[in-house]
């Protein structure tokens, strides 16, 4: 059965934010927190806020991490993805807190170290997908939210 991991996020003035992901489908209880754990190091790589609460149907204990000193909940990017549908349709990641050293002068997101290995998670036959149990087939742009 898929499941969906959900992730409370803090930043450096105790404010939260929660994020609900989709997964795939996993054959044990221990695929899913292999998952799990691939994707908050990928997710800590490419946002200053602390995961303060890790959510699999039940609590997951082990993957929180600390926000870094004056992370901001407020600041956010979106990657733009083409989806593995028929006919192809487009769909979005949010990061919350994203690094600014992630972010170029023009506000765009390059789609390489971090923030690539982040997304991947949602690329077809990774673990987590999109709202509607799609995956990304290639990433369009990236870029900081306004």
């Amino acid at each position: 059965m898929a499941a969906k991991f959900s992730a409370t996020l803090e930043d450096s003035r105790g404010r939260t934010t929660k994020r609900v992901y989709g997964m795939e489908t996993q054959a044990l209880l221990a695929d899913y927190l292999t998952a799990i754990t691939t994707f908050t190091t990928a997710l800590e790589a490419v946002t200053d806020l602390g995961l303060v609460k890790a959510t699999l149907l039940i609590d997951v204990a082990g993957e929180e991490f600390a926000y870094v000193a004056d992370s901001n909940i407020d600041v956010g990017a979106t990657a733009s993805a083409w989806l593995d549908t028929t006919p192809a349709r487009k769909g979005s990641v949010k990061i919350p807190g994203i690094k600014m050293t992630l972010i170029s002068s023009d506000g765009s997101m390059p789609i390489t170290g971090a923030v690539a290995t982040f997304l991947a998670e949602f690329e077809t036959a990774d673990d987590f997908n999109f709202a509607q149990g799609q995956q990304a087939d290639s990433w369009i742009k990236g870029a900081l939210d306004k």
